[in-house]
């Protein structure tokens, strides 16, 4: 498998991130569930509608993040990315996220008009598929 076969596969297979951010130097890190569109190259993450999180972003748009670990400890981390609200709300990515977490119809149902749908863009990512063992894949810009 080429490495960008295998970040594919982890994008797919893993549902989980923790991404980190700051604002006026303060650290903050927290977990969420994603999305990703291989063709646009962006992930994709949802957030209540007035989340402290969305004030933060726009504060500070500069985010980094890692994905859980797949069963053969494979997972991708990004250190130079963009954050931004998404032009496309839960509605038009909801069969996706409901097709890798089946737990989001009933969240999409109950709370749909309160979520923010975000956005992540990046252009390289390392690839972990072992310990202490990584290779830099460069991807093409997000749309």
């Amino acid at each position: 498998m080429d490495l960008k076969q295998n970040f594919d596969r982890i994008m797919t297979e893993v549902d989980t991130f923790a991404l980190a951010s700051s604002v006026d130097d303060v650290p903050n890190v927290r977990f969420l569930n994603f999305i990703f569109l291989t063709k646009e190259n962006i992930l994709y993450f949802q957030s209540s509608t007035n989340s402290k999180k969305g004030k933060e972003f726009k504060k500070n748009d500069n985010v980094a993040f890692v994905t859980f670990k797949t069963k053969d400890y494979g997972f991708v981390r990004v250190h130079r990315a963009k954050v931004k609200k998404s032009k496309k709300t839960i509605y038009d990515v909801q069969n996706l996220f409901i097709e890798k977490m089946p737990f989001y119809k009933n969240l999409i149902e109950k709370y749909g008009s309160e979520m923010q749908l975000y956005e992540v863009h990046f252009s390289k990512a390392n690839i972990f598929s072992g310990p202490d063992h990584f290779e830099e894949l460069e991807l093409l810009k997000s749309i």
